[in-house]
């Protein structure tokens, strides 16, 4: 206890020597080896939770050293507590109860070449809700960063218990875009944090078969079906208005958006590959991000197993989890309709060159590596 009591000490004083986080020392130095100051340099950087652990981990080929700061603020703007340094590329673990706020944890990466980097675990960590995640933390095809903290994704909102629900109250969050169907949001109603406005983009409107989906599930053709659903979030009329409006909302203010469905995988799953394309990351990181919903459900699948135990799980597993042929459907759907993922975004969403930009200069961190 001793030892810890010391440890945090030191930590908390070497912060009040520790620079702002905007720094001029910074920014004089990152005009060598060819950095701008206003590039972010780190080509990767995450942070994990591990068990009782914080792991953070960077590479920010040809600064010199990296100062990492634990704050609450996720535009990087407030100067926080110094709890590590390292070099270009490197880790640092920490323990997770003494980097613990009341609200999100968020760490600032500071190089002495170019701008710094605000990262934390994009999982919110909520009891009662899996699949809550931050869409930032991304790097886009150009060095360019998503930012943290502007747009959610997640499952259902009807199960949040109060304590999760004050704890995404803390987020800020301005609009909750909710992309069930009718029968979905009459059964389980969101749970709203309060100060959001709630707004209906229902994906799958137009979609008569539906209400056949458990049918189609006992009798084993749930994958088939999850391959025609993914097709329809390109085709339909529904799917196409609901993601226009999603992106109107994203550009219309300055409050975070949270947007979602039931299992916050496969509508959300698409909103979320074509929002991080959008503002510029590759398709395989946009994927990944995708895939990442399998080790968010983990626990709430097994209760859904144990509740439909009377289906068969290898019929039931393509309907709780994600796959890259699901993905691949929609990809292939565009091409078939479109010709390109560009065309789609143009001609099926309504998103013009002056859109794009204007989403990437409100989401996106840094400048274009030169």
């Amino acid at each position: 206890m001793l030892l810890r009591v010391l440890y945090l000490s030191v930590l908390f004083a070497v912060s009040q020597l520790a620079p702002p986080f905007s720094s001029p020392a910074l920014a004089r130095d990152s005009q060598v080896v060819g950095i701008s100051r206003h590039e972010i340099p780190f080509d990767t950087a995450r942070v994990d939770v591990d068990g009782d652990k914080v792991v953070l981990t960077w590479s920010a080929p040809g600064v010199g050293a990296v100062r990492i700061y634990s704050g609450s603020n996720a535009s990087g703007t407030r100067r926080g507590r110094l709890v590590g340094t390292g070099a270009d590329a490197g880790s640092l673990t920490l323990d997770l109860a003494a980097v613990r706020s009341l609200d999100r944890r968020y760490f600032l990466l500071v190089p002495d070449r170019g701008a710094p980097l605000v990262v934390a675990p994009r999982g919110l960590g909520l009891a009662s809700a899996h699949n809550l995640r931050d869409l930032g933390g991304h790097r886009t095809t150009d060095g360019r960063w998503v930012r943290l903290g502007r747009i959610f994704r997640s499952d259902q909102m009807d199960r949040w218990s109060d304590p999760d629900l004050a704890s995404v109250g803390g987020l800020g969050i301005g609009v909750i875009a909710d992309l069930r169907t009718q029968r979905e949001r009459d059964k389980d109603p969101d749970r709203v944090p309060a100060g959001a406005r709630h707004i209906v983009l229902d994906v799958m409107a137009s979609d008569d078969a539906t209400a056949g989906a458990m049918r189609e599930i006992a009798e084993g053709r749930g994958e088939q079906m999850m391959l025609r659903a993914y097709g329809g979030f390109v085709s339909l009329p529904s799917a196409r208005s609901a993601y226009r409006g999603l992106f109107s909302e994203l550009q219309r203010g300055s409050a975070p958006v949270l947007y979602h469905c039931t299992a916050g995988k496969d509508r959300t799953g698409w909103a979320s590959v074509v929002t991080l394309m959008v503002l510029g990351v590759s398709r395989e990181d946009a994927v990944a991000d995708y895939l990442a919903s399998n080790s968010y459900l983990v626990a709430k699948n097994e209760k859904l197993y144990a509740a439909m135990s009377q289906i068969p799980r290898d019929y039931l597993e393509p309907v709780f989890g994600v796959k890259r042929s699901f993905i691949d459907a929609s990809f292939a759907e565009v091409e078939r309709r479109y010709g390109s993922f560009d065309a789609y975004v143009r001609d099926g969403l309504g998103l013009s060159a002056s859109d794009i930009r204007k989403l990437r200069r409100r989401y996106l961190a840094g400048r274009p590596q030169s």
